[in-house]
C-alpha cells in the first residue's frame, strides 16, 4: 500500500441518495459491509464509504476513505496524493450527478 492511501474527505448531498441504486445504475462494483458502509471499486481505487447521516438508501452525509489508490507509475507522493483526493471528488460527482432528477 502507497503513502498516500488512507485519504480521507467529508462529503455532504443537497438530498438524501441512495447510493446502492445510484452504483448500481452507474455500473460500479460494491460490496455493502452493513447498512452504514459499502466497499467500492472506483477509478481502479478501493473506496471506503462510511455514512454518517442516513443510511446506504437515504444518505445525506458521509465520510469516503480511499483504502488503495489507482495504480500510477508516477512514485511522487505529493501528485499520488492529489490524484488520490480527486478520485474521491470524481466519486462524489459522479454520485451526485445521478442522484440528480433527470
Amino acid at each position: 500500500m502507497s503513502k498516500a492511501a488512507d485519504v480521507s474527505q467529508q462529503c455532504a448531498f443537497p438530498t438524501a441518495i441512495d447510493v446502492t441504486a445510484v452504483l448500481d445504475r452507474l455500473e460500479i462494483q460494491f460490496l455493502d459491509v452493513h447498512d452504514h458502509r459499502v466497499i467500492v471499486i472506483f477509478a481502479g481505487a478501493i473506496l471506503n464509504l462510511e455514512c454518517h447521516k442516513g443510511d446506504l438508501t437515504a444518505l445525506e452525509r458521509a465520510e469516503i476513505t480511499v483504502y488503495e489508490p489507482p495504480v500510477h507509475n508516477n512514485s511522487d507522493t505529493e501528485n499520488e496524493t492529489a490524484a488520490t483526493s480527486g478520485v474521491i471528488d470524481d466519486f462524489v460527482e459522479q454520485l451526485d450527478a445521478m442522484a440528480q432528477p433527470l
